[in-house]
C-alpha cells in the first residue's frame, strides 16, 4: 500500500512539475528533465521505481504544457511545439485561444494514449523478441553496430539540410565520447593533460550533465531572456463554448490526428530525429492533404493545429522504445533520461540493459514506465481541459522570474555531477558548452547529431571491435568488407571461411533490414537535402 502511495505522488509531482516547465516559455521536457539532477538520487534512496514514475510523468505532462505558449504567446514552449504555432498563434489573436487549446490538449492526449498504450504496454514483448537468436531476428552485436550506423545516418542527413554541417556535429560528437581512458590500453586519451577529463576507468572522461545542458538547454534560455518574452491580451469571451467547439473538432478531423501519431510514431522509433521533426512532417501532410481550404494556413486553420499535435506526445512514446531496449536515444529528451536513469540505477546502454534484473524487477521496471507515461498523459488533458482559464496565466509570467530559478537548479546539477571533486570543472565544461551550443544554433550545425555522437560514439568504437572480430573480417580494407556484403568473396580466404561456417552476418534478419533502411534514409536524405530544414 505504501508503494502505491508513494507511486501516486510522484505522478502527481511529475505532472505539476512537467506543466509548470512545459508553459514556461522556452524551457520544455529537455530544460525540465536537466534540473531534476540534484533531486533524483533522493527519490533512489526511497524507491528506484518511483523515480522512473516521476521522470516519465514530467516527459508526458510537459510535452502537453508545451503548446500553451505556442498558441497563446506565438512562443514555442520547446521544438516539439513550434509547428503548432504557426495556426494556433492566429487563432489566439482572433479570441480563439481555448477553441485552438482545447483541440490541441485532446488530440495529444489520444494520440498519447494510443502510441504509449503500444509502446509501453507491449515492450515487454518486444524484449521477448530482440532476445531471440540474431539468427532467428534477436538482437545481437552486429544488429547494435548497424543501429548506431543508422542513429548516425538519420540524425546527419534527414534531421537538418544542412548535411555537412550535420556531420562535422557529428564528429564533433563522437571525438568528445572519446576523451577519457583507451578502453584497450587503460590509458589517458584526448585528456590534454587534464586529469578530470580522464574519468573514472570508462572510456568516457566528460560527464553527460554540462554537455547536454550547455547544448541544448542553456541556449535556449539566453535567448529567451534576451528576446524579453512579452505578454499578450487575453480573452475569456465564450470560454464554455470554444472549449467543447475544440475537443468536438478534434473528434470531427480523427483521420488528421491518426495520421499526426502515426508520423510521431514513426519518427520517434528512428534514434536521434526528436520531435520537432515529426511535428513539421505532420504539418506538411496536413496541408498537402488539405488544399483549398476556406481559412488558409497560417491564418488560423485548426486543422494546421490538429495535425501537428497529433505527433508530438506519440512521438514521445516510441522514442522510449530504442532508448530503454538499446540505449539509443530516440530524441534529444532521451539522452536525458538515459541520464537520470543511470543515476538510479538503471543503465540504458548498448551491451547493458535494466533486463539484467531478475524476471520481477523487470516487471517492475515496465510496469512503472506504462503507469507513469499513460496515468500521466491521462491526467495532464483532463487538468488542461478543465483548468485551462487558469492554467494560460502561467504563460503571462514574465521569463526574466523563471530564469535565475532554473539556471541556478542546472548549475547545481552540473556541479554535483563532478560527485564534490571537480565540480568547478564541470561548471567550467558547462560554459564552455553554452558557448558551443549558442553558436551551432545560430550557425545551423545540428545539435542532435553532436548530442547522439556523443551518447554513441564510444558504444560504435567497442562494437566496431567486435563485429569486425566476430565475423573474421578485421584487418580487411573497405574494398574487402564491399566485397563480403556484397557476396562477391566467396573465393576470399577469411571471408569465405566465415560464410562456410555459418557465422554470416547476411544470415541475420535484423541486421539485413537495418542495413536496407539505411541505404534507403542515404538516398532520401541525399534527394532530399536542401529542402527540408527541422532543425
Amino acid at each position: 500500500m505504501e508503494f502505491y502511495l508513494l507511486a501516486l505522488l510522484a505522478l502527481f509531482a511529475g505532472i505539476v512539475y512537467g506543466l509548470i516547465i512545459g508553459i514556461i516559455p522556452a524551457a520544455g521536457a529537455t530544460t525540465g528533465l536537466v534540473a531534476l539532477f540534484p533531486f533524483i538520487v533522493s527519490l533512489k534512496s526511497v524507491d528506484p521505481y518511483i523515480a522512473v514514475i516521476f521522470i516519465v510523468a514530467v516527459v508526458a505532462s510537459s510535452t502537453t504544457g508545451d503548446t500553451f505558449t505556442s498558441v497563446l504567446l506565438g512562443i514555442p514552449g520547446a521544438n516539439s511545439s513550434a509547428a503548432t504555432m504557426v495556426d494556433g498563434f492566429p487563432l489566439a489573436q482572433q479570441g480563439k485561444a481555448t477553441y485552438a487549446l482545447s483541440a490541441a490538449v485532446t488530440t495529444s492526449t489520444v494520440n498519447g494514449l494510443i502510441w504509449g498504450s503500444i509502446s509501453f504496454l507491449l515492450m515487454p514483448w518486444y524484449y521477448n523478441f530482440i532476445i531471440m537468436p540474431s539468427t532467428e531476428g534477436g538482437i545481437g552485436q552486429a544488429e547494435l553496430f548497424v543501429l548506431c550506423i543508422l542513429a548516425f545516418v538519420t540524425v546527419s542527413l534527414v534531421s537538418n539540410k544542412f548535411w555537412i554541417r550535420s556531420l562535422l556535429a557529428l564528429s564533433l560528437g563522437v571525438f568528445l565520447a572519446l576523451v577519457g581512458t583507451d578502453p584497450i590500453t587503460a590509458s589517458p586519451r584526448f585528456t590534454m593533460g587534464w586529469d578530470f577529463l580522464i574519468g573514472d576507468g570508462a572510456s568516457k572522461g566528460i560527464s553527460m550533465i554540462p554537455v547536454i545542458a550547455g547544448i541544448f538547454a542553456m541556449p535556449e534560455m539566453i535567448l529567451a531572456l534576451k528576446n524579453k518574452v512579452l505578454t499578450t491580451t487575453r480573452s475569456a469571451k465564450n470560454h464554455t463554448q470554444q472549449l467543447n467547439d475544440g475537443i468536438k473538432v478534434s473528434f470531427k478531423e480523427w483521420k488528421l490526428s491518426a495520421r499526426g501519431g502515426i508520423i510521431g510514431a514513426i519518427v520517434g522509433f528512428l534514434p536521434g530525429l526528436g520531435g520537432g521533426m515529426s511535428d513539421w512532417l505532420a504539418y506538411g501532410q496536413t496541408v498537402a492533404t488539405n488544399p483549398n481550404e476556406k481559412i488558409p494556413f497560417g491564418k488560423g486553420n485548426i486543422k494546421g493545429v490538429i495535425g501537428p499535435e497529433g505527433s508530438n506526445n506519440a512521438q514521445k512514446a516510441s522514442a522510449f522504445i530504442p532508448t530503454v531496449l538499446f540505449g539509443i536515444p530516440g530524441a534529444p529528451f532521451a539522452a536525458i533520461v538515459i541520464g537520470l536513469f543511470g543515476a538510479i540505477g538503471f543503465e540504458l546502454s548498448l551491451g547493458t540493459d535494466v533486463m539484467n534484473n531478475n524476471l520481477m524487477e523487470n516487471s517492475l521496471f515496465f510496469d512503472s514506465l506504462s503507469f507513469g507515461f499513460l496515468a500521466s498523459t491521462l491526467i495532464t488533458g483532463v487538468i488542461c481541459l478543465y483548468l485551462m482559464k487558469y492554467l494560460t496565466a502561467i504563460a503571462y509570467v514574465p521569463y526574466k522570474y523563471y530564469f535565475p530559478v532554473i539556471l541556478a537548479f542546472i548549475v547545481w546539477a552540473t556541479y554535483t555531477a563532478g560527485f564534490g571533486v571537480y565540480g568547478f570543472e564541470n561548471v567550467f565544461l558547462l560554459g564552455v558548452f553554452t558557448i558551443l551550443g549558442l553558436g551551432m544554433r545560430k550557425w545551423k550545425f545540428s545539435r542532435p547529431a553532436l548530442m547522439i555522437g556523443f551518447i554513441l560514439g564510444d558504444k560504435i568504437e567497442m562494437l566496431g571491435m567486435q563485429f569486425f572480430s566476430m565475423f573474421n573480417i578485421g584487418g580487411y580494407p573497405l574494398v574487402k568488407l564491399t566485397e563480403f556484403f556484397s557476396g562477391k568473396a566467396v573465393g576470399n580466404g577469411r571471408i569465405a571461411m566465415a560464410l562456410r561456417d555459418g557465422n554470416d552476418v547476411l544470415q541475420h534478419p535484423v541486421f539485413v533490414v537495418v542495413s536496407i533502411l539505411i541505404l534507403v534514409v542515404l538516398v532520401w536524405g541525399f534527394v532530399n537535402k536542401g529542402k527540408v530544414d527541422y532543425s
